[in-house]
């Protein structure tokens, strides 16, 4: 990120590209003015060390800070760079950078005047940021930018080739006498040259040394740091000391302790393996007593808060606090902060002599653990695993901050996308607080934002996947997932089809998409069958039904297939082609017992009944045969009786013409069907939800086919009678009653039906009087 002088500050964001392979200029993405990089995946800017040293040099005497992190392709050539300039950044007060090639100075030789590949096929700044830099230079004396558009390109090999330079360039800190804070946090291991790198501590020396000002110091992930005496010459000025994760410190203890005017210290680590101390109770003794100004102290993940030992027992200096931590009783005044996650039971004891604690004793303290360590991956996944374990089981205390604790969750999640294992502690943390929070909308937006990225990223990690369904399970679906329908359901498809041999996810993910299936309008059904979700479930049923298996995956997979082709005849279709009309007939025969998955079953057949192209598809001998089988099915309720009824409704109103093809006798299905009908007793509430009586209602003017007649007028008369308020206007609104009318006085139908269509029309009247 660029940002001129008004804020006096260059960051370099991954927003920018450079492109030198033409040797012009191209903006590519608007710049955005003071943003940090803040994706959960890191992303990495490429960008070329003449453009950089261009930027420092046009703005020395205006930058204040520098951000690098994340930034590829800054090398130890860009030091060249800046001393043929003579570059000095006098105003400089912070530099933050996770690539050490600047401060190093160490690289492979080449010839001066030869072009790096480094410089090939990298990304371009912007124009707004070479054109400040070029008016710059021009006011400091005319010299012509070699990125000026208008003026033919000057590299700046030309310049180091006309001047003595040294063997190696002074680093960058030669240059920024007045830094106060330098974070180095070496996030990355370095390449085949480590053989030729200097030891630690000459390299550190070499960078400190010019820093004669420096407070802050961050040198979190070094390794081989011996005994860190480069520190010694800050021992006046340095305020806040951060050595996260940087192992065997036990050897730097005694040049710590020399650095009097320390506030601030972090000795914590991500395992309990790197911070053991021979004598951690001597050294944490040690610590506070040389360390008078000491208000902010972490030392999680190690061994420091031991009890004494007989080896292990130094005398106490001074009582001024109450500690339970030995080594903290010699403390002049209470910390304000003292990190103490991961270090066994040292959180648990009753006097710890500090305001603000981290620890996993109580919900204060992960919730603590949670905001400080955020940045930590290492840390943190623990911390969300003791999260986990604290909302799931609770604590002696009463739990209040469930929605403070599932903000930084998420947080978290956000920030280390590309972590699986985070991740999963996450999912599975935010699982059990979800529960205990009243979520507004924005806040279920970001939840399940979260898991779903989680789900994309870590598709191949099935407790990740399991994790992130069980929570959206938690939701009412479809309506907290409709700003992001789409995408769930192809995630939920691309599940079913990498983990198809977890039952317990497959059932999961079954009950999502006939959740998602429910409710929505035909577009949105639409997209879950065109991502494949038709084929998938029946992939799935198809599955079980090879194993002999009748369980939750089949019945609700079937509902969904059920509820995806209401309404939506593509759908049908697609059911059609994915040959589905034969694993009913299968399913069918092998669980014909299973009266839940065959009403699934025959709702479904039903919907393909009401599209007329599609329903010569079910003119089958062996489809009907089920079908009227089905008639007399009324153990429990009349839902497969009434389904069946309306398949073969459907299907004789085609007329005569279309079952000559057939063995069974269309009028004998007919008969059938009134029989069957009235049977039925008018007052029996149903299990099903009508949006629409359209399919119903054309076919009562058929009179060719008074059984369909019968069935869609005992239907109306039946849903009108128990859900009146609901149902009559369905009928009036859709133009049913200049058809009831018709049908209550025709003579050419039968005397059932025509009571049952007044007894329709009696309904509106009571509903609309």
């Amino acid at each position: 990120m660029l940002n001129f002088p008004q804020t006096h500050i260059i960051r370099v964001h991954n927003h920018i590209t450079l492109n030198g392979e033409r040797g012009e200029l191209q903006k590519r993405r608007r710049l955005e003015r003071n943003v940090r990089q803040s994706t959960g995946i890191a992303h990495f800017l490429q960008i070329n060390d003449q453009l950089f040293a261009d930027l420092l040099h046009a703005h020395s005497q205006t930058i204040t800070e520098l951000d690098l992190t994340n930034v590829n392709g800054i090398s130890e050539m860009s030091n060249a760079y800046l001393y043929a300039r003579a570059t000095h950044l006098p105003v400089l007060t912070s530099i933050r950078m996770t690539s050490m090639e600047l401060v190093t100075g160490h690289h492979p030789k080449r010839k001066n005047g030869i072009a790096s590949t480094e410089f090939r096929s990298l990304f371009m700044l912007g124009e707004e940021a070479l054109a400040e830099a070029r008016h710059q230079m021009e006011r400091d004396g005319g010299l012509r930018s070699p990125l000026s558009p208008s003026s033919a390109p000057v590299p700046i090999e030309t310049d180091l080739l006309q001047c003595d330079h040294p063997e190696e360039p002074p680093i960058l800190t030669t240059r920024t006498p007045n830094v106060k804070r330098l974070f180095l946090p070496k996030t990355h291991k370095r390449g085949n040259g480590d053989d030729e790198e200097p030891t630690t501590h000459v390299m550190l020396s070499k960078i400190l040394a010019p820093l004669r000002e420096l407070e802050v110091l961050d040198l979190s992930y070094w390794s081989k740091t011996d005994d860190m005496r480069c520190l010694q010459p800050l021992s006046n000025t340095l305020t806040c000391l951060i050595l996260y994760d940087v192992p065997d410190l036990y050897h730097a203890v005694s040049n710590i302790c020399h650095m009097g005017e320390l506030r601030v210290l972090d000795l914590s680590q991500s395992s309990r393996d790197s911070g053991i101390y021979p004598r951690p109770v001597t050294t944490l003794n040690q610590i506070v007593c040389s360390l008078r100004k000491l208000t902010h102290l972490d030392i999680s993940s190690t061994n420091l808060p031991s009890q004494p030992s007989s080896q292990d027992n130094p005398p106490r200096v001074r009582e001024a606090v109450r500690s339970d931590i030995v080594g903290l009783q010699s403390l002049e005044r209470r910390l304000k902060y003292l990190g103490l996650f991961n270090c066994e039971s040292a959180s648990h004891v009753r006097e710890i002599p500090a305001d603000v604690v981290s620890g996993d004793a109580n919900e204060e303290q992960v919730i603590t653990s949670l905001k400080m360590y955020k940045e930590r991956a290492g840390l943190l996944q623990n911390v969300l695993n003791e999260s986990y374990q604290l909302y799931r089981f609770g604590n002696n205390n009463q739990l209040a901050r469930h929605t403070e604790a599932l903000h930084l969750v998420l947080d978290a999640m956000h920030r280390h996308l590309a972590d699986s294992t985070l991740q999963i502690a996450g999912s599975a943390s935010l699982f059990y607080i979800i529960r205990k929070v009243d979520m507004n909308r924005d806040t279920k937006r970001r939840v399940v934002s979260a898991l779903l990225s989680g789900m994309e990223v870590h598709m191949e990690e099935q407790v990740m996947v399991r994790n992130c369904c069980l929570s959206l399970c938690q939701f009412e679906i479809p309506q907290d997932i409709l700003f992001d329908y789409s995408r769930l359901a192809v995630l939920l498809v691309t599940v079913l089809q990498h983990h198809n041999a977890d039952n317990l996810t497959q059932r999961i993910v079954v009950f999502l998409l006939n959740s998602m299936a429910c409710h929505v309008e035909g577009d949105q059904k639409v997209q879950v069958g065109s991502f494949g979700a038709i084929e998938m479930i029946l992939d799935q049923i198809d599955r079980k039904h090879a194993a002999n298996v009748c369980d939750d995956v089949m019945e609700v997979g079937w509902s969904f297939l059920w509820n995806i082709t209401d309404e939506t005849p593509i759908n049908c279709q697609r059911f059609l082609e994915a040959k589905g009309l034969d694993l009913f007939q299968k399913c069918y025969e092998a669980f014909k017992t299973e009266r839940e998955l065959v009403r699934n079953m025959m709702g479904l057949i039903g919907n393909i009944a009401e599209v007329d192209r599609l329903r010569n598809q079910l003119m089958k001998d062996d489809y009907v045969k089920i079908f009227c089988a089905l008639l007399e099915s009324q153990e429990e309720s009349i839902e497969i009786s009434y389904n069946s009824a309306g398949v073969l409704a459907h299907m004789v109103s085609d007329g005569e013409e279309v079952w000559k093809t057939m063995t069974v006798d269309r009028n004998m299905v007919m008969e059938q069907i009134v029989k069957a009908t009235s049977a039925w007793k008018l007052s029996t509430r149903r299990f099903i939800n009508y949006r629409s009586f359209r399919p119903i209602l054309r076919l009562l003017p058929l009179y060719h086919a008074y059984a369909s007649q019968h069935w869609a007028v005992w239907a109306l008369a039946n849903l009108t009678t128990t859900d009146g308020e609901k149902y009559c206007a369905y009928v009036r609104d859709e133009g049913g009653v200049p058809l009831l009318e018709e049908l209550s006085v025709n003579k050419s139908t039968t005397p059932d039906i025509r009571k049952l269509a007044r007894t329709v029309l009696e309904n509106i009247h009571n509903v609309e009087a």
